[in-house]
C-alpha cells in the first residue's frame, strides 16, 4: 500500500488489545517499559497478560520465573500449531497479571518459523508483548498479530534509525500480508535530566517525530534512574517495588496515556 504510516488502522480480538513493544535498537528499555505497564494496569484492575518473545527472556526473569522450571515455553506455540496457549501461561504472583514466559531455545523458532496466530480462549484486556531487539522472523510474528505498537527509545540521534527500520519493515509486511498493526506512541526512554545534551536532542527528537511522523510522542519521558537497575532481581517492577520512585511514578503516568490513546484508537 503507497503512503503508509506508523498509523495505519487496526484491529482487536473481541476487544481485546495486543500491544507489541519494539525497536530495532536494543538498551532503550524495551523490556523494562513492557512489564511496568503491564504491572501498572493490571493494578488498575486490567487483566493482562504478558508475553515474552525475546530469547533473551528478560520479562520472564523480571516476574521472578525459574528458566528451568518453566515447562511451557512461548516457542512451543510459534513451532506446534497444535499446541495450547493455555498450557504456556503461567502466574505471576501479581493479581490480574499472567505471563507466557521465553527462554534461549526459542532461537531455534528463527530457522523455521513461519507467520501462525494464537488463538486465545482465556480473555484479557490486554496482551502485552515483549519483542526481541532485532526485525527477526519473530518479532515480524509479533507485529502480524498485534494490534497497537509501542516504540521505545532512547533521545539519542541513532534511535530515529531503529525507528524508520521499523516502519519499512511493517510497511512491506503491509504489502505482503496485509497487517493490522498501528503505533500508539513513541516512548522516551533512559532520558538523563542532569545533562544539557539529553535536552537538546530531546527537543531535535521531538521535532522530527512530529514532523516526519505525526503525534506520536507520548508526553510523559522515563527519565533515567538507578532504582530500576537495583528491583532488576527483585521479581517486581518498579511500580510495585517502589512506588515513590521517580521511574515508577513516569511510568504510572505513561499508564494513564496509554490507555487515553487506546480509547481514541478504537
Amino acid at each position: 500500500m503507497e503512503g503508509y504510516s506508523l498509523a495505519e488502522a487496526g484491529y482487536s480480538y473481541g476487544g481485546m488489545r495486543v500491544i507489541a513493544f519494539a525497536n530495532e535498537k536494543g538498551g532503550v528499555a524495551k523490556t523494562t517499559s513492557c512489564v511496568n505497564l503491564a504491572a501498572a494496569l493490571a493494578q488498575r484492575g486490567h487483566s493482562v497478560l504478558c508475553v515474552d518473545m525475546d530469547p533473551q527472556a528478560n520479562a520472564t526473569l523480571a516476574f521472578g520465573l525459574d528458566l528451568d522450571a518453566v515447562e511451557a515455553q512461548t516457542h512451543m506455540l510459534l513451532m506446534d500449531p497444535r499446541y495450547p496457549l493455555e498450557r504456556s501461561i503461567t502466574q505471576t504472583g501479581i493479581d490480574n497479571l499472567d505471563i507466557v514466559p521465553s527462554s534461549p531455545s526459542m532461537n531455534m523458532c528463527n530457522k523455521t518459523l513461519e507467520y501462525t496466530k494464537s488463538v486465545f480462549t482465556k480473555k484479557y484486556d490486554y496482551v502485552m508483548v515483549d519483542c526481541s531487539p532485532s526485525l527477526d522472523l519473530i518479532t515480524i510474528n509479533v507485529l502480524m498479530a498485534a494490534t497497537d505498537m509501542v516504540v521505545p527509545v532512547q533521545a539519542k540521534f541513532y534511535s530515529l534509525q531503529g525507528m524508520a527500520l521499523l516502519a519499512e519493515t511493517v510497511a512491506s509486511l503491509y504489502e505482503q500480508l496485509d497487517p493490522r498493526v498501528k503505533t500508539l506512541g513513541i516512548l522516551v526512554t533512559m532520558f538523563d535530566r542532569s545533562t544539557a545534551l539529553d535536552g537538546v536532542i530531546y527537543k531535535l527528537l521531538k521535532d522530527k517525530i512530529e514532523k516526519e511522523y505525526g503525534d506520536f510522542l507520548f508526553e510523559t519521558v522515563i527519565g533515567k534512574n538507578i532504582a530500576v537497575s537495583e528491583t532488576e532481581g527483585s521479581a517486581k517492577p518498579i511500580v510495585l517495588l517502589d512506588r515513590s520512585a521517580s521511574a515508577a511514578k513516569a511510568y504510572e503516568a505513561v499508564a494513564d496515556e496509554l490507555l487515553q490513546r487506546l480509547a481514541r484508537a478504537s
